[in-house]
């Protein structure tokens, strides 16, 4: 059960490339009934190239993606270890099957100041139907989210986000077949309203078999993500490349 309520957190989570070199990191805070834990993303971006380094629950990993090759290799920094990076693999090995998902996207109305940039509130929800084990659960997704684009380096990560979508490229396994669609309005509403700064994920699991019981009694996911600091200073090339003395896994 662990392990499917963290591949859930995936389904949410994807990263864009940008058109010039710009650096992010956001705080990342997560509580799902008894598992509790926080850590931080930082995502490069120079050029048609991205690269994605994650620390939480005791993981050191990082994502390389090429917008123009359109491949991703997934590193193991503790293990040293490189391998091709699938997002289905999130949930290989799991008896799980999805619907199509549907989604909403709307203004608040709302403000708020995030790092001296005036963001614009923004709620969603998201609805993804699913099979386990022969029963049809749901996977409902929704929160408040804060985006800005106030400046050049908000318009250019805007860009670079639009481009991902338009190329139908997703690190989320929701990204892939039936559900996509619904996955790809979020993505392509948030990319045309700005960069999100702040986001609040509150993801609950319905249905009225066992497995929804089972689910329930582990309590929802809640996940917080802030953007806590951005540079556009120059990436060094080989920020994107795989480090020396990493093996094949």
């Amino acid at each position: 059960m662990k392990r499917l309520w963290l591949a859930l957190v995936v389904l949410v989570m994807a990263a864009a490339p940008a058109r010039a070199d710009v650096t992010m990191t956001m705080s990342i805070s997560l509580n799902a009934g008894p598992i509790a834990a926080s850590g931080q993303n930082t995502t490069f971006q120079k050029g048609t190239k991205v690269r994605i380094d994650s620390k939480i629950m005791k993981q050191d990993q990082s994502i390389l993606i090429d917008l123009d090759t359109k491949q991703a290799m997934m590193l193991d920094n503790v293990a040293k270890q490189v391998r091709p990076f699938d997002p289905k693999q999130a949930m290989a090995g799991l008896p799980v099957t999805f619907g199509e998902a549907s989604a909403s996207v709307k203004p608040t109305g709302q403000t708020k100041e995030i790092m001296g940039r005036v963001c614009q509130g923004f709620a969603f929800e998201v609805a993804i139907p699913m099979t386990m084990n022969g029963e049809t659960l749901t996977v409902k997704a929704s929160g408040p989210a804060w985006l800005a684009k106030d400046d050049s380096v908000m318009a250019q990560y805007q860009a670079a986000q639009k481009a991902l979508t338009d190329a139908g490229l997703s690190l989320s396994p929701l990204g892939q077949g039936p559900q996509a669609k619904g996955m790809a309005e979020v993505a392509k509403a948030l990319a045309g309203a700005g960069i999100v700064m702040e986001q609040e994920i509150h993801m609950t699991m319905e249905g009225t078999g066992q497995m929804a019981q089972m689910m329930g009694q582990m309590g929802n996911i809640a996940m917080t993500m802030t953007v806590t600091a951005i540079s556009t200073d120059p990436i060094p090339d080989e920020k994107f490349q795989v480090p020396a003395g990493y093996t094949k896994k």
